[in-house]
């Protein structure tokens, strides 16, 4: 079952169907400040991610990617 379901999906690739999850946006000005000031410790993670309106797991990996 799951080999036929591999199967599937890589059909859909090819057709150009299947593109996987849409990434979350987020404005990348409003991240940066935000993350400068969480750096500088004047908030702490969770306040920072509730301004921007994310999860632990995206903040992290955003903050991360793009090196701020």
């Amino acid at each position: 079952m799951l080999q036929r379901q591999k199967e599937g999906i890589a059909i859909a690739k090819q057709e150009g169907k299947y593109k996987g999850r849409k990434p979350v946006a987020v404005d990348e000005a409003k991240f940066r400040a935000v993350c400068a000031r969480w750096r500088a410790g004047e908030i702490t993670a969770t306040t920072a991610m509730k301004e921007l309106d994310l999860k632990p797991n995206t903040f992290y990996r955003r903050a991360k990617k793009m090196g701020v």
